[in-house]
């Protein structure tokens, strides 16, 4: 095992719609990769629950993440107003039930807005209940990121695959809003780790993008940055797990 207790907030299970030959990975041949890269835990959604229904691919997704430790559930969630999803106490008490701590959102695949007229009300459910949100920066901006963060500031939100060229519009946003985070997967910008961890502490959570991106790739910059032992050892695992513990009130 990686002497790092690594934790990739971002990873995939599940047949997808169009995978690729290299990458279309079974369950088995991705629990083998995490094994070879010493992978302590996996934060997953299921595929189905992106590109079919996200109660159906929840409910696969507790099956798989139940019989496999390592990976934990992450539901994939959408508005209640068309009666697709509970609401309030019943999302939660839903979450709960699934084991559930975190939850990811796919504004655009699934057709509506984070503003407060069509999010609001789930946004705030999560954030009364301490649940993060996990959201890939191709489903939404900068500037509907600061809107959230803005009519919600108690609310976890972690950018997944945000870029290697965002520091100009995402320092702005780190300095106004404590819980912004994004992933290592594609933040690798020339000494960008370590500029953003000197500058507003624990704001990288490690993340790969299992299985369409690679994990090796997604390692270097927590391993060879030039960190402290502490800020590599928050990167690679401690900050993920303090999101998902701390911010539920285990």
């Amino acid at each position: 095992m990686n002497p790092l207790s690594f934790f990739d907030a971002h990873c995939t299970v599940g047949r997808r719609s169009t995978p690729r030959p290299e990458n279309n990975l079974s369950f088995d041949e991705l629990v083998e990769a995490y094994d070879r890269a010493g992978i302590a835990d996996v934060l997953a959604i299921h595929a189905h629950a992106r590109e079919y229904d996200p109660l159906i691919g929840n409910d696969h997704l507790s099956a798989l993440c139940a019989e496999h430790p390592r990976f934990h559930p992450c539901y994939v969630l959408m508005p209640h107003w068309t009666g697709e999803m509970p609401a309030g106490d019943a999302l939660i008490a839903y979450l709960a039930e699934g084991g559930v701590r975190a939850v990811r959102l796919f504004p655009k695949d699934h057709s509506f807005g984070l503003g407060e007229r069509w999010a609001g009300p789930l946004l705030s459910t999560l954030e009364e209940a301490g649940v993060p949100v996990f959201i890939d920066f191709e489903q939404t901006d900068w500037c509907e990121i600061d809107g959230v963060l803005t009519a919600h500031p108690r609310l976890a939100w972690v950018v997944l695959r945000a870029g290697y060229r965002v520091d100009r519009w995402a320092y702005p946003l780190f300095s106004m809003h404590p819980t912004l985070k994004i992933d290592t997967s594609l933040y690798v910008p020339h000494r960008g780790v370590e500029m953003l961890t000197e500058r507003f502490g624990d704001r990288l959570v490690f993340g790969t993008g299992m299985p369409v991106w690679d994990i090796g790739a997604a390692m270097t910059s927590v391993l060879y940055g030039i960190l402290s032992d502490e800020n590599r050892r928050k990167i690679a695992g401690e900050t993920l797990r303090g999101i998902l513990w701390k911010e539920t009130g285990s």
